[in-house]
């Protein structure tokens, strides 16, 4: 039957307008099926992969970039090859630690749920960020102004990852590198990286000194201090970073008295 459609301004035949939507939602209906379907396969596979524990292979972003930020679920963050402890919400100081040894005055080990321990000052606070698979934590004094990140690397080279991190870094308001360097006596190869940036957020230039190094399991790391630059905060970061990096350890190793020695002696490219 042929009709005068008002809303589409034209002649309609009724029986063929019919015709098509049966079409239509039979067309729907068997696409509906087909996903139902797929989306089985997907968490069969998803089931078959979940023992693949996600590493931090994303450069994760600086501290100040917390907008765009998503905190994934720790279970699915863990590095490779180590099963995800029980969340804690914060890294619990380990009077033992990694070491026999205790640390200095104003340092306390804190035993993270991620798989390490190490020596933070006293009261500092521990948040996890993540995005795009990647995991980091931060150890933060008062008003975030100073900060500690550490996280897990998939580079193979502590350099090598140094010069990637720094063509991110390069991104920064203001950047400015202040040494880039290859650091001899640790257990393991070890690089570290420093340079400034002006920081919108915290309203001034900040100072990081980012060290990367072979911990005593084998896997890369790396613990990045953050604060502001002023008078002697190089020296300032470079002795709380010493600190932090001279009791880390991996979790289940025995890294001996002194934790994991990565500080080491800077060695000028």
């Amino acid at each position: 039957m042929i009709r005068f459609d008002a809303d589409q301004q034209r002649w309609v035949d009724h029986e063929a307008e019919i015709l098509k939507a049966r079409q239509h939602t039979e067309s729907a209906r068997q696409q509906r099926t087909a996903a139902k379907g797929a989306l089985a396969v997907l968490a069969v596979c998803a089931l078959a992969f979940g023992g693949w524990a996600l590493g931090w292979k994303d450069e994760p972003a600086p501290p100040d970039d917390r907008s765009q930020v998503v905190v994934p679920d720790p279970d699915t963050t863990s590095r490779p090859g180590t099963s995800p402890p029980a969340a804690t919400g914060e890294g619990s100081a380990d009077p033992t630690g990694a070491a026999e040894s205790s640390p200095p005055s104003g340092f306390e080990i804190a035993d993270d749920p991620e798989g390490f321990s190490l020596a933070v000052p006293k009261g500092w606070e521990r948040r996890a960020e993540g995005r795009e698979g990647s995991q980091a934590v931060f150890y933060e004094g008062p008003g975030r102004s100073s900060q500690l990140q550490v996280f897990w690397v998939e580079d193979a080279d502590p350099y090598e990852s140094l010069e990637l991190a720094e063509a991110n870094a390069e991104k920064n308001k203001s950047y400015e590198r202040e040494s880039l360097d290859r650091v001899d006596g640790g257990d393991g190869p070890a690089a570290r990286l420093e340079y400034t940036y002006d920081s919108d957020e915290h309203g001034g230039t900040r100072r990081v000194v980012d060290h990367r190094f072979e911990a005593q399991d084998g896997e890369l790391y790396a613990v990045i201090a953050y604060g502001p630059d002023k008078d002697g905060a190089s020296e300032d970061q470079k002795e709380m970073l010493d600190t932090a990096l001279a009791f880390f350890c991996p979790s289940g190793v025995d890294c001996g008295e002194g934790g994991e020695s990565g500080a080491g002696e800077t060695a000028a490219q």
